[in-house]
Order: structure tokens, then sequence, then C-alpha cells
């Protein structure tokens, strides 16, 4: 199978992994065990796609988060990469929907609150981006070769005169 991992994942990577795991668990459970008493005092609310959902809409949505979180998370856990790449692309459209939120319900007085607290969350949202963003490019694209390893790397020129012999010369910058 290609997807399988050549090496093993950095510490930090499948904490993300774990951490994420946990989330959908929460995630999972205030969708569920949110009663009506507090609905009333502080509703659900969920944010997807720059569209603000309230009660048993956002228990839906957040059910459904829960899922893409969880999946991601056990995915990034058994060292899957599109784990990782599903992670980026799903928090770039976290954070791409929290602005497009801000930036449409900034003029509705009523909604002041939601959009404040929406861009409270933007800047730890863009530095989980960025991390994965980080994260993403090493396992996605293969590292330039070194100096060092393309000088190892390189063949001996070989030459050969007008009298038949053939003299060998060594790759520049190994004397």
């Amino acid at each position: 199978m290609t997807s399988e991992p050549k090496k093993r994942w950095p510490l930090d990577l499948k904490i993300f992994g774990i951490l994420l795991a946990t989330w959908a668990m929460f995630l999972f459970m205030i969708a569920i065990f949110i009663d009506g008493d507090f609905v009333l005092v502080n509703p659900l609310h969920a944010i997807v796609g720059g569209m603000f959902f309230n009660f048993d809409d956002a228990r839906l949505v957040l059910m459904i988060e829960a899922g893409i979180f969880g999946v991601i998370g056990i995915g990034i856990i058994a060292q899957r990469r599109w784990a990782v790449v599903s992670a980026l692309i799903y928090m770039a459209q976290i954070v791409i929907s929290h602005l497009a939120y801000a930036i449409t319900c900034l003029p509705i007085r009523f909604e002041l609150t939601h959009v404040r607290e929406s861009a409270m969350q933007g800047p730890v949202l863009v530095l989980i981006t960025l991390y994965l963003w980080i994260r993403a490019t090493e396992f996605l694209f293969e590292a330039p070769a070194t100096l060092t390893q393309t000088r190892d790397a390189a063949p001996t020129i070989v030459e050969i005169g007008g009298d038949g012999r053939s003299r060998s010369f060594p790759p520049l910058g190994n004397h």
C-alpha cells in the first residue's frame, strides 16, 4: 500500500492527533448532553461556511464536526498522510469560515457578541493551521538533497585524452 509510513512521525504530531480525537469526543458529548435549560442561557452554536447555527442545527453540525475531527485524529495517530492533509484543508476551511462570518455579520448589531467571539478564536485557528502547514510540507514533499549529499552522489568525471589514456577527476569540493 502506498500510504504506509516510511519513517516514524514526530511526537508532537502524534500528540496533536490525540488532542484532535479528544476534542472530537468533547464536541460529541456537548452535542448530546447539553440540555434545554442551559440552551436558554448560552445556546449551542457553530459556524460552518460562514453561516451561524443555533440550537438543534448546531447540535447536528457539532456531531458532524466531531466525526470529522475523530477520523482525522485517528488517521494522524495511525500515521496516515491523508490525515495531515485533511486536517490542513479542514483547518483552512475553519479559518476562512470564521473570517467570512465576521466580515458579513459585523454590521449586524445583535451579532456583535458572536462576531467578537469568532474574532478572538481567529489567531489560535491561524496558528494551528500554520502548524499543520509546516508539518504537512515536511511529510508530503521530499526535502531537497543537501549540498553534501549531491557532492557525494555526483559521478566521477572521466576524460579520455588524445593519447588513449583515461584520467578520472573527483567531483569538485572533495579534496
